[in-house]
């Protein structure tokens, strides 16, 4: 994640969850309060029911033993707000089996009404017996059937509204594992590549060394100079003085047809560079230092000890960075660019390997490059290819 941009993607997309997550257990919180006060209202309704059932059960008794609160002429009307209460309890009802119970409720409240109302004839006709005898049959028939429904209404509606009340939390459960996992996501995207935020190239040089290469030429096809790369190997070995290397490093890149060159030294944790080829002076004293962990091909080739190459496009040259090696360290890189496609070329690669490990032997004895670099543009700050 070094690009700016998508950062910002990432943070947008981690707020937007974080949002929805909010929204979403506020939801799932509104409708657990909503399923509890449906539940208290049915408890109610079924309570309310089952007290007015009582109070026709009592009226009923002065059919046989009349005393005081009861009173046979409410029963007609307890019975039609019996049935008014079956109707009311239909819309408040979640399961199918509680619905199939109701209308079996509303029949017996059906066949109560009937009963009761011919009792009422019976009394009339100052038959009291025969009143009694069909309230208490028929009618506690009716009575039980009621009372068994409104039991199983209650249960089959508890067992509704537990398994809404897991469902909805289970879903805000589910939401917030996923947000969580989001964010763990986009954490480790955001904190990937540390170096490569703090190593961000300042606005005055805009363009690593690769970019102020002559790209609008036209590359020829690789070929081999294993004459002309003794030469150097041969000028290297004679070097006696630092002021001989920019000399040699413009014959390198003759040799390798390379457009720039530089000699990077090794210092502590980092690398410096200490010549360069092909590269206007200025730029060349703005380099800054590379250290260890940085991703870009110079610093895997430190790190690794094997030649790094830099594939090119058609807008940017390639690249090679090929370790020196000493007897017991790697004391730097020496880092070429190289028209398109000559990075993969065998031979290319071959010269490259051998002229740093020529520079390794004769530069094995200098001492630490200088660490007062002002600008860190690391160079060939692509993807590296082993």
């Amino acid at each position: 994640m070094r690009s700016r941009g998508w950062r910002f993607l990432v943070l947008f997309v981690l707020l937007a969850s974080g949002a929805a997550a909010g929204w979403s257990s506020w939801d799932r919180s509104r409708e657990i309060v909503q399923l509890d006060r449906h539940q208290r209202e049915l408890s109610d309704r079924l309570d309310r029911f089952l007290a007015t059932l009582d109070s026709v059960t009592t009226a009923q008794q002065a059919y046989v033993t009349p005393g005081p609160g009861q009173d046979p002429s409410r029963v007609p009307q307890l019975i039609e707000q019996i049935r008014g209460e079956s109707e009311r309890l239909r819309p408040l009802l979640r399961s199918l089996d509680a619905g199939r119970t109701l209308q079996a409720i509303g029949a017996a409240a059906a066949t109560l009404h009937d009963v009761e109302t011919r009792a009422q004839e019976h009394i009339q006709l100052g038959q009291g017996f025969m009143a009694a005898d069909l309230i208490f049959s028929e009618g506690r028939s009716a009575d039980q059937t009621i009372r068994s429904g409104l039991r199983s209404i209650r249960s089959a509606e508890n067992d509704a509204y537990a398994a809404a009340r897991a469902a909805t939390i289970d879903s805000s459960w589910t939401v917030g594992g996923a947000v969580a996992g989001l964010w763990l996501l986009g954490a480790i995207l955001l904190v990937r590549n540390p170096v490569a935020i703090v190593r961000e190239e300042p606005p005055a040089v805009t363009h690593s060394l690769l970019a102020i290469a002559d790209v609008a030429h036209q590359p020829s096809a690789p070929h081999s100079n294993l004459e002309g790369a003794a030469d150097v190997c041969s000028a290297i070995g004679q070097m006696t003085a630092a002021d001989d290397l920019p000399q040699l490093l413009q014959q390198a890149a003759t040799v390798l047809e390379a457009s720039g060159v530089v000699v990077w030294m090794a210092a502590g944790e980092e690398l410096f560079a200490a010549a360069a080829y092909g590269y206007p002076p200025h730029l060349i004293k703005q380099l800054g230092p590379i250290h260890r962990s940085a991703i870009n091909a110079t610093a895997a080739a430190w790190r690794s000890g094997t030649l790094q190459s830099v594939s090119g496009s058609q807008s940017e040259r390639g690249a090679l960075a090929a370790p020196m090696l000493g007897p017991d360290r790697c004391i730097g890189v020496l880092a070429v660019e190289v028209g398109v496609g000559h990075e993969a070329d065998a031979a290319t690669r071959a010269i490259t390997t051998m002229l740093a490990a020529q520079l390794a032997a004769a530069l094995a004895g200098w001492p630490a490059a200088s660490a007062a670099a002002p600008v860190t543009v690391p160079p060939l700050d692509r993807a590296v290819e082993a």
